[in-house]
């Protein structure tokens, strides 16, 4: 019998607000790669999987914030699960 999954969670400040997120199971980041050069949509697809909020919400959030702060919450959730490491860690 598979283990039952427990992604992990974790809560981020993106300016100012504390967003609860989630790291992105292996299918999502198998997903991922189907995106290819849409960085866009493969931005909204993270977003909106690892914070439970729709593509659109995802997609205004992207809009309405600037660079920084999208990657602020993008950084956290690629920490979280797995695909980068943290700023300052030591490889």
């Amino acid at each position: 019998m598979l283990p039952v999954p427990n992604l992990a969670s974790s809560i981020v400040d993106v300016a100012g607000t504390s967003v609860s997120i989630r790291s992105l199971s292996r299918m999502e980041v198998l997903h991922i790669r189907t995106f290819e050069d849409r960085e866009e949509e493969a931005e909204v697809f993270i977003l909106s999987r690892s914070t439970g909020q729709t593509e659109d919400e995802a997609k205004a959030f992207l809009e309405g914030h600037d660079s920084d702060t999208a990657e602020v919450l993008l950084n956290a959730v690629f920490v979280l699960s797995g695909l980068r490491e943290a700023a300052g860690s030591k490889a």
